[in-house]
């Protein structure tokens, strides 16, 4: 494990996932057991929908009913849930480079014969994996607690419990790709920290404010926050071609850090 930094990155990691792993499968786990409760009151639930202004349901994620099962999920945890992960993507970017040049441990790992190139590669990787870790334990645990109100969303096949929770990872794959790309680039965490904080904080802000704009209307479709909430796991699927456009921009940006840790002095 050892002579791979891929392996010794996640296994340094293990904790950090589990502790995220779990910690979301168990916020995940009761917001689907409080779902039988929403919907056999669902015109109470409703009504009080009705009463927020049509224009700001982007931010719950542009929902119909919150007492189907796709609006309830999306209102109540998974529209939020990218910006929560990615407080841990973004960490873990900037711990994975800035972190060790600052400790002085990238100097004894180029010291060996090893690419600059191959570091990076495999680093990413290993966040990447992380972050799909994280959403798999989400997802399945949702799969479990959708099997447990079976009765109530028989029309919810399984596949679909599981798809909502690996929906996130594109996105939070995105902005941890950021961060990774600036460390990468720049010395320090200033620069990487904030950038990536602002595009995810951003993202989801323009995409709820777009609506009460004529002018930024025409711009709904082009924002990434709007990528990844107009996949509905539970009831239309994932568009495949959203999740293609975010991977898409994080090996964009794995090539800009790739190129930029090649060419910048890794001395603290």
């Amino acid at each position: 494990m050892l002579r791979s930094v891929f392996l010794k990155t996640l296994y340094d990691q293990r904790k950090a996932i589990l502790g995220w792993g779990l910690g979301l499968a168990a916020l995940g786990l009761f917001t689907v057991l409080f779902y039988p409760s929403v919907k056999e009151a669902g015109a109470y639930y409703d009504q009080m929908m009705q009463l927020i202004p049509r224009e700001y349901m982007a931010f719950l994620g542009n929902i119909a009913s919150f007492t189907q099962i796709d609006g309830y999920m999306t209102a109540s945890l998974l529209v939020y849930l990218p910006l929560v992960l990615a407080i841990y993507g973004i960490g873990l970017a900037v711990g994975l480079v800035t972190g060790e040049v600052e400790s002085g441990t990238m100097d004894l790992l180029l010291a060996h014969p090893l690419p600059r190139w191959r570091v990076v590669l495999e680093k990413y990787a290993a966040m990447a994996a992380a972050l799909f870790a994280i959403c798999l334990i989400f997802g399945l645990t949702l799969l479990a607690g959708g099997l447990m109100i079976r009765s109530h969303t028989s029309d919810v096949s399984p596949i679909r419990w599981l798809l909502a929770g690996l929906n996130l990872f594109p996105l939070t794959l995105l902005f941890g790709s950021v961060a990774f790309a600036l460390v990468c680039a720049v010395r320090g965490r200033a620069a990487a920290v904030t950038t990536a904080t602002t595009l995810a904080v951003g993202s989801f802000i323009l995409n709820g404010m777009v609506p009460l704009s004529e002018k930024l209307q025409p711009l709904e479709k082009w924002t990434i926050y709007y990528w990844y909430t107009a996949s509905k796991p539970f009831t239309t699927g994932i568009v495949p071609e959203h999740v293609l456009i975010l991977l898409g921009l994080s090996l964009l940006c794995l090539g800009v850090g790739l190129v930029g840790f090649g060419r910048r002095d890794v001395i603290p």
